[in-house]
């Protein structure tokens, strides 16, 4: 008589057989999909040869430039916008200089002004508005005039900076400017004095400067733009200011959504800017903040940027726009003294 073991084992036996079966035929398949995804990628890849040898050289760097600068331009250039996107970078082929006369410093050309007038009355006319009122500003909450150091955060080819040179030559103030675009580093370290101290910086929160150098940080649509990490670079700007010390910064608040409502029909306006700028006569949340990390834009309502910027620096006040070419309001802030 047959052990009943015996003849479990022996009923198992065809299920076994067709288990192992199936896993020969499940192995060809795995087998049959890899060499056809191989002979799918030497083809594509020998499509992608012929069709780059049937381009210019020219037209192949620049698109693999425009693909560096949309993937790449943050995280794998060091968080900043170089000079290019090249493996081997040389200087920059800038246009020449514009000469004012009884102006004490150069112009750029047109073509490297990023974006504000050719004019050369108007360029200037609007970085002295400026640039006269952080002066205001400076005038009425320092109780000193001699030897500032004073930073332009954000200074791109020295707009602002430019109209501070008077107190640089008569009261001694230290000039600093910072930028992430290297560009515009390069131009002012090829054509202002090498008393200012100008310098690349990045979009992350960090300043090479020491604790407490600083007695103003003045800045014309920088966190308009910064989308991330705000709260962090208050911080940042609080340490290296003084006790007592100013940051002023202009910021988008409802005055700015009413005006891009304005000139929405503008050729350009809207780019880059939230759509419910479209949608909504007044702002429907208490921010908006829209883009990324590259672009970006920032919209507050005054109360609330008064009330969240309050957390890190004392706000002494948040003005609306202060002269006729500007549509941000001017946040006052100061390190307290303590």
């Amino acid at each position: 008589m047959t052990h009943p073991l015996i003849r479990s084992l022996a009923r198992m036996v065809p299920l076994i057989r067709t288990l192992h079966d199936r896993q020969i035929t499940l192995s060809r398949s795995v087998e049959a999909l890899e060499a056809a995804l191989a002979q799918e990628k030497a083809a594509a890849a020998q499509r992608l040869e012929e069709t780059a040898r049937a381009l210019p050289p020219a037209i192949i760097e620049q698109t693999l430039s425009m693909v560096r600068a949309e993937y790449t331009v943050m995280p794998r250039y060091g968080f900043h916008q170089p000079i290019d996107y090249l493996e081997t970078t040389i200087p920059p082929v800038f246009g020449p200089p514009v000469a004012v006369p009884g102006d004490p410093l150069p112009l750029p050309a047109p073509a490297d002004r990023y974006g504000y007038p050719a004019d050369d009355a108007t360029y200037l006319a609007m970085g002295r508005s400026d640039a006269d009122m952080f002066k205001g500003q400076i005038a009425r909450h320092l109780d000193r005039r001699d030897g500032l150091a004073v930073l332009d955060f954000g200074c791109s080819v020295g707009r602002v900076l430019r109209h501070f040179d008077g107190e640089r030559r008569d009261l001694g103030w230290q000039l600093h400017g910072v930028d992430v675009q290297a560009t515009c580093i390069e131009w002012l370290r090829l054509h202002f004095p090498p008393e200012y101290q100008v310098f690349t910086g990045t979009v992350l929160p960090h300043l090479p400067l020491p604790d407490n150098s600083l007695d103003v940080i003045y800045g014309i649509s920088v966190f308009t733009h910064v989308k991330y990490l705000w709260d962090a670079w208050l911080l940042e700007l609080k340490r290296v200011l003084k006790p007592g010390g100013l940051l002023l910064q202009t910021i988008h608040t409802e005055n700015a959504w009413d005006f891009y409502r304005r000139h929405k029909d503008v050729p350009g306006i809207m780019q880059h800017l939230p759509p419910a700028i479209l949608e909504h006569e007044a702002m429907p949340h208490d921010w908006i903040h829209r883009g990324d990390i590259g672009i970006s834009q920032a919209f507050w309502k005054a109360e609330v940027a008064r009330r969240y910027w309050g957390r890190y620096v004392e706000v002494i006040d948040l003005l609306p726009p202060q002269h006729r070419e500007s549509f941000q309001d001017l946040m006052v802030c100061r390190k307290p003294a303590g």
